[in-house]
């Protein structure tokens, strides 16, 4: 593609999540969530460095040694200021674009998140583009891509603390249209599930996520969510074990 521009992932990972406490270092059918995330992460073929954000809370020595231990960088910051914690995560390894990620995401695609890469490297008029500004994908493979100087801007410029507590969302919010350009993507047809949950945040989504590993074994790696779409529309029954979790709103962070 011929960019010179670093390229850096930041998961955002605490232990003391307020529905389901330990969730990203949780075992589904023996496979930690967010090696998972991260393994499936590293598929990536533009992605340069993931750099595990988590807190300076001593529960979340945890998510440093488990981190440290699968060779995974990390830094630590404020719990509840999530915007300057990523920026400062990201700069820390002198990243030029950031790959927003949160840690409760252990099916995160490397194939959509490199897609919306290329584009966002290729039409420089972006400052962040995401496929979840307007939900259209399965919750869980939300990605938010932006210029680290976008961010820098945005933190300098925030005030609000729901949008400091989410990281990025001050870049698209309705009052900020003038300030930064962004664009959301929706899915392909195939993949237009935005009410399917793949995400980790209750103990109902454990069992739904328990039930994919399980089916995949090995290969949920590499499994591409085409594949696991396909798998749960031939077996629905799965759909339902989550179907009735309420999704947060931005105000609940």
């Amino acid at each position: 593609m011929g960019q010179d521009k670093k390229i850096v992932a930041t998961i955002e990972a605490r232990m003391n999540s307020t529905r389901l406490p330990g969730k990203v270092l949780m075992e589904i059918n023996g496979i930690a969530a967010l090696k998972c995330q991260i393994v499936r992460l590293q598929q990536s073929s533009l992605i340069n460095e993931i750099v595990i954000a988590t807190t300076t809370n001593q529960s979340d020595d945890l998510i440093e040694d488990f981190s440290n231990s699968i060779g995974c960088k990390v830094f630590r910051g404020e719990e509840d200021d999530v915007m300057r914690r990523i920026l400062l995560a990201s700069e820390s390894v002198d990243a030029d674009i950031q790959v927003q990620l949160t840690g409760d995401c252990p099916l995160v695609d490397p194939i959509i998140i490199d897609n919306l890469l290329r584009i966002f490297i290729e039409d420089k008029q972006y400052d962040l583009i995401s496929n979840a500004i307007e939900r259209s994908y399965p919750i869980g493979l939300d990605c938010r891509i932006f210029h680290v100087a976008s961010l820098k801007k945005a933190e300098r410029l925030c005030f609000d603390p729901i949008h400091r507590i989410h990281g990025s969302t001050f870049l698209y919010a309705d009052e900020n249209q003038d300030l930064f350009k962004t664009k959301n993507f929706q899915s392909p047809k195939s993949l237009f599930y935005p009410g399917w949950r793949w995400t980790l945040d209750t103990i109902e989504d454990f069992h739904f996520l328990e039930k994919v590993f399980t089916f995949f074994g090995d290969d949920i790696f590499l499994v591409s969510s085409q594949e696991i779409a396909d798998y749960l529309n031939s077996n629905p029954e799965i759909l339902q074990l989550n179907m009735g979790v309420r999704q947060k709103t931005i105000e609940e962070g």
